[in-house]
């Protein structure tokens, strides 16, 4: 009866820690909670003692957050290349709107050697001094 009585709250303390950290962007906390209460059932059912359990707890919390880490590391790698234009450390002449600009022109800087480097051939602004 005591064994039936700790494996059933284990489940529910799993599930609080499961529905807790169940918001969007956090998989690390998701992956940790999941993790945790599978290791801790699998130490469970292996040991069937608590130090086993623990272990089991242990082992499966950090397995979860570096899972779940992966993934939020994943998320975010595709969010910034969806949004990143390639070569637009510095805006082009025809991303600047022309009441944006201060009086000057964009002009042609054509490749060079600089300081033992290659620079290759770009844009830069030119203001004009009123």
């Amino acid at each position: 009866m005591k064994k039936l009585l700790a494996a059933t709250l284990l489940v529910i303390a799993a599930g609080f820690f499961v529905v807790s950290c169940a918001s969007e962007g956090y998989n690390t906390q998701k992956g940790a909670a999941i993790g945790a209460g599978l290791g801790a059932i699998a130490g469970q059912v292996i040991g069937h003692d608590t130090a086993s359990t623990l272990i089991g707890a242990a082992v499966g919390t950090l397995v979860g957050g570096i899972g779940g880490n992966a993934v939020d590391q994943h998320v975010t790698n595709q969010r910034a290349a969806a949004t990143a234009q390639p070569g637009a450390a510095y805006p082009s002449s025809s991303q600047v709107r022309p009441e944006d600009q201060p009086p000057g022109q964009w002009v042609e800087v054509p490749g060079q050697w600089i300081g033992g480097k290659w620079v290759p051939a770009h844009k830069v602004w030119v203001p004009v001094n009123p």
